[in-house]
């Protein structure tokens, strides 16, 4: 099954060739996101490299070369009033990737090169397995045959303190990776990538800088606990010193009002002396 430059996996439904065959590509890939330690290091001038990009990327890569696009997004939920990535999106002269399901909305805003994502191929090839979007742009790397695929502004870092979504979206890109290595594509990852990154070799590396580092998160963690105490203690006191200002208006509001409406025998001399 031969798809321009190089053939697509022959394991993939037959929807896929009719959605990729008039695309055409070159042997690499580089998938471009948006983490900004080494997004902008993407190896742009590379003439043999096809780029793809995601979402909008495009306000923060402005007048770069890209071959795909892929906003697999809810287009009326995310983007409704994004007037200026709507605009971006029409103008692409390259694929531009949607949901199935908004097929029907590109085509409202004219995005005329608008294709239809192959979700159920992809889930067809591998499983569903998808939590993000870089991982159905590693899938479709994958299938195509591309020889090399670069990740670059794709870090995925996990985050236990913020609780970043990228936690559980991690894992299906790297499942995905292995995949990869495993049909023999070269995957090339930046340095300052977090992905296929292990702070030790389990059972041979030593734990100790490990544990170092996980008791000074302890550490951190228990001066900013007590940090809020003391600021919980000295809101409290705020609060009582507040009520009490809030008195001293209430009197002195009460002898304004005294001292404005004063009055005296001297006024109405009629009125006797108490």
């Amino acid at each position: 099954m031969e798809t321009n430059e190089h053939s697509v996996n022959a394991d993939v439904a037959e929807g896929f060739d009719a959605i990729v065959s008039d695309i055409g590509h070159k042997p690499k890939v580089c998938i471009v996101g948006f983490a900004d330690g080494h997004r902008g290091h993407a190896p742009f001038d590379d003439p043999d490299m096809e780029f793809w990009g995601i979402n909008r990327l495009h306000a923060v890569l402005p007048d770069k070369k890209w071959h795909r696009w892929f906003e697999l997004h809810d287009l009326q939920k995310f983007y409704s009033e994004d007037e200026e990535h709507k605009q971006f999106l029409r103008d692409a002269d390259f694929p531009v990737f949607v949901r199935p399901q908004d097929m029907h909305v590109a085509a409202e805003w004219g995005i005329t090169t608008a294709v239809a994502y192959p979700v159920d191929e992809m889930i067809a090839t591998f499983q569903p397995y998808f939590t993000n979007t870089i991982s159905w742009l590693l899938a479709m790397a994958i299938v195509e045959g591309f020889q090399e695929i670069q990740l670059y502004g794709v870090d995925m870092a996990q985050d236990s303190l913020s609780h970043a979504e990228y936690r559980e979206q991690r894992p299906s890109c790297e499942w995905l990776i292995g995949l990869a290595q495993g049909r023999g594509i070269e995957v090339v990852l930046p340095p300052g990538s977090d992905l296929m990154k292990a702070s030790h070799l389990y059972g041979f590396d030593s734990d100790v800088y490990r544990d170092k580092l996980t008791a000074r998160l302890q550490e951190l963690g228990q001066r900013k606990e007590n940090i809020r105490n003391d600021m919980t203690q000295h809101q409290n006191q705020a609060n009582f010193l507040q009520a009490r200002i809030s008195e001293l208006d209430g009197s002195m509001q009460e002898v304004q009002y005294n001292l404005t409406n004063l009055v005296t025998q001297y006024a109405y001399p009629d009125i006797p002396d108490s």
